[in-house]
């Protein structure tokens, strides 16, 4: 699979959104490897948050 939030609005992903603090993001952002990227999403609620998905090739993090 090739990183990306879907298009279709009937996909999902069961979870827990959590709030954190800048210096708990930036430690997430040390914590995960460069196969994954920081990207913004607007869950079903509306509320708008950050994954990490799998990062294009050639790509590291955002931020």
């Amino acid at each position: 699979m090739q990183g990306g939030p879907s298009s279709d609005p009937a996909d999902a992903v069961e979870g827990s959104l959590f709030r954190i603090t800048g210096t708990e993001l930036a430690a997430a952002d040390d914590y995960e490897v460069d196969d994954y990227a920081r990207t913004e999403v607007v869950l079903r609620s509306g509320v708008t948050a950050w994954v990490y998905l799998e990062a294009p090739a050639g790509e590291g993090r955002a931020g």
